[in-house]
């Protein structure tokens, strides 16, 4: 007879922002519920010295359950999860990939644990989206320290079985969806500070060069021709060059139809940017998958998108509108979208049905129990 899971997630959890810290959290909150779990948090994401935004930290969130949390990037401290594992009588540890240089250290506390234990990555992106020398070795590395690995995307999937092996265990689920109530648009308008005569447009989320948004500033050129009252708002923290997109919206003269929110948005403030939106736009040049259009359907937003990579397994032309990765292609769709009064918003809810959290806490532990 198979014991029982008793699970450890490592990985980055609140206060430490970002979205996995956030998707950890709801796995363990839902894992839970099911199962004997426990969690240590790493205390940072990235070395400081490497982090590109301005601060690793929540303003308004606290360590929500009082998680025990350890330095990933001194050894010294990997003595906690080695009595955490004992102490708790570990047999099974998930951890979440979404950087080679964090998965490396992962996979040091994975090899020096027993083989008995099930080790088990859940992989967000297979490589980064901005490379940097010795990932691909250092992903390798990782991976060949798991049992078994949870994918978020065909995507994914196909790219592992590229770098990995045909056999390579992989259970390929998608990310889940939050159950969210949109708020009342005028409050928020108001909340905000927007005039409610205009449409806007949202581009949510860190701004980085993959994302497309230079694209997307282009074309802004055409649809304001016709839609004058057209707002595009950029809300998030820039990653990349901002100075680069200033002065392409200077020169393109959309200073009056573009609004940059350069910071990292938080808590109820999601939920009002979200509940404003006419559309929301993604239009990424690459991506493995993507936890904005998870948020984007949760609010039952019409998304418009390139439908790069996992983004386009989920968002179709039956749920909502894909464009070409070029300006024109994007204006068009935009205009489209904007003008569509038939769109079946109910398409967005089956597919909040379809990826609840729960479902997906049941998947992993059928998972679990099988390898």
């Amino acid at each position: 007879m198979k014991n029982k899971p008793r699970i450890l997630i490592i990985g980055p959890y609140p206060p430490v922002r970002g979205g996995i810290s956030e998707f950890n959290y709801n796995t363990y909150k839902y894992l839970k519920e099911i199962s004997t779990v426990f969690v240590l948090s790493i205390k940072k994401s990235y070395p400081s010295l490497l982090f590109p935004g301005k601060s690793q930290f929540y303003k308004s969130k606290n360590n929500l359950e009082n998680f025990e949390n350890f330095n990933i990037y001194n050894p010294i401290e990997f003595r906690k999860v080695f009595r955490t594992i004992r102490e708790k009588q570990i047999n099974t540890i998930i951890t979440t990939h979404w950087n080679p240089l964090v998965s490396f250290l992962f996979a040091i506390i994975n090899r020096l644990n027993k083989k008995s234990i099930k080790k088990i990555g859940v992989i967000h992106n297979v490589l980064p989206h901005e490379r940097f020398p010795l990932d691909y070795l250092m992903l390798k590395f990782y991976l060949k320290s798991l049992d078994a690995m949870i994918t978020l995307s065909k995507n994914s999937t196909n790219s592992l079985h590229k770098i990995c092996y045909k056999k390579a265990i992989i259970k390929q689920l998608y990310h889940p969806i939050e159950k969210k109530k949109k708020l009342n648009r005028e409050k928020s308008l108001k909340i905000l500070n927007l005039d409610p005569k205009n449409q806007y447009l949202l581009h949510f989320g860190l701004v980085r060069k993959y994302k497309g948004l230079d694209l997307l500033i282009e074309s802004m050129t055409e649809l304001i021709k016709t839609n004058k009252n057209l707002i595009l708002l950029i809300v998030g923290e820039f990653y990349s060059n901002k100075e680069k997109y200033l002065k392409q919206i200077t020169r393109l003269k959309l200073e009056k139809n573009i609004k940059i929110i350069d910071e990292y948005v938080e808590g109820n403030m999601i939920d009002q940017w979200f509940s404003i939106a006419d559309l929301v736009i993604q239009p990424n040049i690459i991506s493995s998958q993507s936890g904005v259009t998870a948020l984007s359907i949760s609010f039952e937003k019409k998304i418009v998108t390139t439908g790069t990579g996992g983004i386009g397994e989920v968002i179709n032309s039956n749920n909502g509108y894909i464009c070409e990765s070029n300006a024109d292609s994007m204006s068009k769709t935009i205009n489209y979208a904007l003008r569509d009064k038939n769109f079946n918003f109910d398409k967005l809810k089956e597919l909040k049905d379809k990826f609840n959290w729960n479902s997906f806490a049941k998947k992993i532990m059928s998972f679990i129990n099988e390898i």
